[in-house]
């Protein structure tokens, strides 16, 4: 369950996407749901019957298939045009699916992905998509950068206190971790490639 900070703008959200038992989430902390997908095998009948009273488009999905429920639920908000996606909910439980989760929030794609959880959070920047961020904080917070997918290159930050300017972070390599803010926003961009862009949170850093 996102702790309830985590979800201070998902009522604002255009679209909230329920993705199966998400849907027993927005229930309890009063959510609004537009869409209810996945197999539904962890969406109670009571949860499903909320989603229809709410006239929430429910889009049921076999349970033997090839894609994760939130897979499912990222193809369906491209296809929808989604410029802007906030994912919660996605570590803890099982490790498996806490690793597919973030392999597929990584993948290249057109909307801009933050993902928010106990422990921080991250944004993904595409060199053929959303490419470049400007994120707002204060001297000494923590900032790492993490290639996936292969390397990324044309790596710039400024106002960090180990800038880039056109570089290459490998897969594999540290390099981009543990930097740190010595402005009040930091700005980074890719040229080429998907860079993850992650915040720990201040408190578990202590």
């Amino acid at each position: 369950m996102p702790d309830r900070r985590l979800l201070a703008d998902v009522a604002d959200a255009e679209v909230v996407v329920a993705v199966d038992s998400g849907v027993r989430i927005a229930r309890s902390h009063g959510l609004p749901v537009h869409v209810l997908i996945g197999d539904l095998d962890s969406a109670s009948k009571g949860d499903r019957a909320w989603a229809q009273a709410e006239a929430a488009t429910i889009v049921e999905h076999p349970a033997d298939k090839d894609q994760t429920d939130l897979e499912l639920a990222l193809d369906h908000l491209a296809e929808l045009g989604a410029e802007r996606i906030l994912a919660l909910g996605v570590d803890g439980g099982r490790l498996d699916h806490e690793v597919g989760n973030w392999a597929v929030l990584c993948r290249p794609g057109a909307a801009q992905i933050e993902i928010r959880t106990s422990n921080g959070s991250a944004i993904v920047l595409h060199g053929n998509g959303v490419n470049s961020i400007t994120l707002d904080g204060k001297e000494g917070d923590l900032l790492t950068l993490v290639p996936v997918g292969g390397p990324a290159s044309g790596v710039t930050i400024a106002g960090a206190r180990w800038p880039l300017d056109s570089a290459t972070l490998q897969v594999g390599s540290t390099r981009g971790v543990s930097n740190e803010f010595v402005e009040s926003s930091v700005t980074v961009s890719v040229e080429r490639g998907s860079l993850l862009v992650v915040r720990p949170d201040p408190s578990v850093c202590d």
